[in-house]
């Protein structure tokens, strides 16, 4: 983790300071500071209280939400989201409903977002951890009356932390509809975050209305985080792809969420990124993760990366890997080839390249009946 610009008792001190210039840099790092003194510990409600200046520092951040400079207040917000302090949700509701168009107004928006989906991990985190198979079912607390109804499976948090998850969560599904295009588009992401493969629903429909160009991008890239995107998100990514008049930006998105769901639809899109030296590596990897499933026209660039003079020995590392995926008569020599390197990152760039062929072959392997 970087050093912080200020220790703690600097930050607190400041905080108080008439120039706004130090108030704003002492309550952007108030709170990594605290965190950083307790360790950097994982997302939880009331963080602060572990630290003996915990209350202080609450106490200033609460403050800093009054402050008459826009940035400071924001970061006020997202500080205490840090921390896993539900008493900030009060202060947040107005800047979530003002549908005032400037600047000022739109980032306290998504710095309101941004908190709302800071409090929710702090008070769900345990929904983010796969639970391993042979440990058996964990314990669980009381059930609560009312689940959202995009609570992930299983999630059956405290009283405390199933009322701050349902607050965070209510809000930033609510946010899917908001008149502000940069609050919904703070949104897509922060419902997948929150609730996981049970925000496939909502993306979808927030999608099937949306027409701001940045905004669906927002919702694709959400819909392809899902792990993995579900028939009926990959039914709206498939149509995105087949859209001519879909942005190319848009369209490589929505190959990638394809391409983690194992669906050949997004195979067009990743053919054209292959010519993108910013967008290659990550068409690579979507092929790679097609596997046979990839289209026949992807081995001849792939190829022709695999074997280029000039091509970086790590990228070409990558292209073999894909193909002995893919095409694996014509990329397992190459990949061989490229494995007798002796140049240490050839050969860290293959170690990954196995690592990365064994957990794509038990993917592929089905599920155990």
């Amino acid at each position: 983790m970087p050093s912080l610009p200020l220790t703690l008792e600097a930050a607190l001190r400041d905080a108080r300071s008439p120039d706004p210039t130090s108030r704003s840099v002492a309550v952007r790092h108030l709170a990594a500071a605290l965190l950083a003194e307790l360790g950097d510990p994982s997302p939880a409600l009331h963080l602060a209280a572990a630290h003996p200046r915990g209350e202080a520092v609450v106490a200033a951040l609460t403050a800093a939400l009054a402050d008459p400079v826009v940035p400071v207040r924001a970061m006020a917000a997202t500080g205490l989201g840090q921390l896993g302090e539900p008493d900030v949700i009060p202060h947040i509701d107005p800047w979530l409903q003002d549908p005032d168009p400037g600047p000022d107004a739109g980032y306290l928006r998504e710095c309101a977002a941004i908190t709302c989906v800071l409090l929710g991990l702090a008070a769900a985190p345990e929904h983010l951890v796969k639970p391993d198979e042979t440990e058996g079912p964990r314990p669980v607390e009381a059930p609560p009356a009312a689940p959202h109804p995009l609570r992930p499976p299983g999630h059956v948090p405290s009283d405390l932390s199933r009322i701050t998850y349902e607050a965070a969560l209510a809000r930033i599904t609510a946010a899917l509809r908001a008149p502000a295009p940069d609050l919904r588009f703070q949104a897509a992401g922060g419902l997948v975050e929150l609730a996981g493969r049970a925000a496939e629903p909502a993306l979808c429909a927030a999608l099937d209305g949306e027409a701001h160009p940045q905004v669906r991008l927002a919702l694709v890239s959400a819909l392809a985080e899902l792990d993995p995107p579900g028939p009926e998100a990959c039914t709206r990514l498939a149509a995105v792809v087949a859209d001519p008049r879909a942005a190319t930006e848009l369209a490589f998105a929505a190959a990638l969420g394809l391409a983690a769901a194992r669906d050949p639809r997004g195979g067009p899109p990743l053919l054209l990124a292959l010519q993108r030296s910013g967008d290659r590596a990550r068409a690579l990897e979507a092929l790679a993760a097609l596997g046979p499933a990839a289209p026949p026209a992807a081995v001849p660039p792939i190829v022709k990366i695999a074997r280029g003079w000039l091509t970086p020995a790590v990228m070409r590392v990558r292209a073999a890997y894909v193909l002995v995926r893919i095409a694996p008569r014509i990329g397992q020599p190459l990949f061989d080839e490229l494995a007798r390197s002796s140049r240490p990152a050839v050969q860290e760039a293959v170690a990954d390249a196995r690592a990365a062929l064994a957990a794509l072959a038990l993917e592929d392997m089905p599920p155990k009946t």
